[in-house]
C-alpha cells in the first residue's frame, strides 16, 4: 500500500472537515476574517484604482448575474465576481495575512467563497467549512515554503493562495477526496504571481488575489468534470515545491493537521500598507513618546530589520500610492510630519507632499542579522531617530499591531470595519453588515448576505 501524498492528505482533510467539529476559537477567527475582508472589499472597490478597473472590467461582460459584484449594482458569473471582488479586497492593503506563510489569504479565499458560494446557494455553516478548509491548507503550503519563495520574488499572495481558493471551492462543490487531489494538481499548474510590481509601483500587485480566487474556482469545476491533476504536485520530481521553492518543510504541511490550526496565527492590520510598514510606524510613534523630533530638526532616521522586509519595503523613491503603502520610508514620514498614516495619508495629493519626501530622504534601511536569525516570529523592527541637537531615540517592535501575540480586540476590528467603509457605506448599512457576519452561520443560504454588498 502506497503512503499517501501530501496533495492526497489535504484532499482528505478539505473533504472530511465539518463546522460540528471546528474549535470556538476557529469559528471566532472565520467570522473576524470574514468581516475583516468584507470591510477591505468594499473600500478597495470603490477608493482604489484597481476596485474602479476591476468593476469596469464587469461591466462590459454579459454574463448571467449569479453574484454579487462588491461595491456596485452588478452580479457577474462566480470566476468574474470572485475575480473583481479578490482585486478589490487587496487593493488599499488592509487584508489580512500571516508572517509564517508570508502571504493574504482572506482577499482570495473569502471573496471566492461568498461569490462561489452564493451562486451554489450554500448555506452560513457551509460557508465557514470553505474558508477554514482554504486558510488552514494554504497557510501550510506557503509556511513550508518560505521566507525562500518570497525571497526568489514570488508573491505568495498569488502563488500559495490558488491552493486554498481551491480548497474551499472543493468544499463548495462537495468534491470528493479523489477529485479534490485533482483540483490541487490542477491548481498547482495555474498558480502565479511575482513581486515586480515593487519596482515601479504597478498595482498588478492587486490581480493576484483575484487570479487566485477565479482559479480556485476553475480548477474544482475541471476536477468536478473529470479533469484530472498530479497527485504529487507539491512534493513531486517536478512539482510546485521543487519549481518554487527551496528546502521547504514537507512534513509541516500536514503536521498536526486538524489540531493545530495556523488560522489562528494569522495578523490583522490597524493601517493601510504593507505588514513590514505597521511595525516601522508604531517603532516610530514609541519613538515620539520618548522625544517630539520636529520634522525640521531631524538629522537621520537608521531601520535596522529583516531581509524581507529589506527585500519589499526599502522604497526610498516611491512614486504610487501602492508604492507608498508598501514603503517603510513613507510611512515613518508621514506619521513624523503629519502623525497619522491613514487612509487619506496614501492618495495622490498626499504622496507628494514635499515635506514627506523631505523626511522620508532621511531614512536609512539596514539588514540586522541579529533579527534575521529570529525571522519569522518575531519579525522585529527597530527605528532610531536623531536630531540636529544630539537628541536620539530608539524602539523596537518584535509584534505589531494585529499579531496573533499583541492582537486586535474583536471591538477594535469593528470599529477598524466602521472606519474604512466610512466613505462607501452609510452607518446603517455597516451595521447591519456586521451583526449578519457575525451571526454568518444562521443563515440557510449566504446569498441575503452577498446581496447587504451591493452599493
Amino acid at each position: 500500500m502506497s503512503v499517501p501524498s501530501l496533495t492526497e492528505k489535504l484532499a482528505a482533510f478539505t473533504s472530511t472537515l465539518k463546522y460540528d467539529h471546528l474549535p470556538s476559537d476557529v469559528l471566532s477567527q472565520t467570522r473576524n476574517c470574514l468581516l475583516d475582508t468584507v470591510g477591505a472589499m468594499l473600500a478597495g472597490s470603490r477608493l482604489s484604482r484597481s476596485g474602479q478597473a476591476g468593476r469596469h472590467f464587469a461591466e462590459r461582460l454579459s454574463e448571467k448575474g449569479e453574484s454579487v459584484v462588491a461595491g456596485s449594482s452588478l452580479r457577474r458569473s462566480p470566476m468574474t465576481a470572485a475575480l473583481v471582488n479578490g482585486m478589490a479586497a487587496h487593493a488599499l492593503e488592509l487584508d489580512d495575512g500571516s508572517k509564517h506563510a508570508t502571504y493574504h489569504p482572506g482577499a482570495s479565499i473569502v471573496t471566492m467563497s461568498l461569490a462561489l458560494g452564493e451562486a451554489e446557494g450554500i448555506s452560513g455553516v457551509r460557508l465557514v467549512e470553505a474558508i477554514v478548509a482554504g486558510y488552514e491548507v494554504s497557510l501550510r503550503i506557503g509556511t513550508a515554503i518560505n521566507p525562500g519563495h518570497y525571497l526568489r520574488g514570488f508573491h505568495p499572495t498569488g502563488t500559495i493562495a490558488v491552493f486554498g481558493t481551491t480548497a474551499a471551492a472543493a468544499q463548495i462543490l462537495g468534491l470528493s477526496a479523489e477529485e479534490t487531489v485533482n483540483a490541487f494538481g490542477l491548481a498547482g499548474s495555474l498558480a502565479s504571481g511575482i513581486n515586480q510590481y515593487e519596482i515601479d509601483g504597478a498595482v498588478s500587485k492587486h490581480l493576484h488575489p483575484g487570479n487566485a480566487a477565479r482559479n480556485g474556482i476553475l480548477s474544482a469545476m475541471l476536477a468536478r468534470d473529470g479533469m484530472t491533476g498530479p497527485a504529487e504536485i507539491l512534493e513531486g520530481r517536478l512539482g510546485f515545491f521543487h519549481c518554487f521553492a527551496e528546502n521547504p518543510d514537507l512534513e509541516l504541511v500536514t503536521a498536526n493537521l486538524g489540531s493545530d490550526w495556523h488560522f489562528l496565527r494569522i495578523y490583522f492590520k490597524p493601517f493601510c500598507s504593507c505588514r513590514y510598514v505597521h511595525y516601522a510606524i508604531e517603532a516610530t510613534q514609541k519613538d515620539l513618546e520618548q522625544h517630539p523630533f520636529p520634522p525640521e530638526e531631524i538629522e537621520s532616521i537608521v531601520v535596522r530589520t529583516h531581509r524581507n522586509a529589506k527585500q519589499g519595503s526599502d522604497i526610498p523613491d516611491y512614486r504610487t500610492p501602492l508604492h507608498a503603502r508598501l514603503s517603510i520610508q513613507y510611512g515613518i514620514a508621514s506619521i513624523l510630519v503629519r502623525g497619522r498614516a491613514g487612509l487619506r495619508e496614501y492618495e495622490e495629493e498626499a504622496i507628494r507632499d514635499p515635506e514627506v519626501r523631505r523626511v522620508s530622504d532621511r531614512v536609512r534601511i539596514e539588514i540586522d542579522e541579529e533579527i534575521q536569525k529570529l525571522y519569522p516570529n518575531p519579525r522585529s523592527m527597530i527605528v532610531e531617530i536623531r536630531d540636529r541637537k544630539g537628541n536620539s531615540a530608539s524602539s523596537r517592535i518584535d509584534h505589531a499591531k494585529g499579531d496573533p501575540e499583541n492582537p486586535m480586540t474583536e471591538a477594535e476590528i469593528l470599529e477598524k470595519f466602521r472606519d474604512v467603509t466610512a466613505d462607501v457605506l452609510q452607518p446603517e448599512m455597516a451595521e447591519r453588515i456586521i451583526a449578519a457576519a457575525q451571526t454568518i452561520e444562521s443563515r440557510e443560504e449566504i446569498a441575503s448576505f452577498a446581496k447587504l454588498l451591493h452599493i
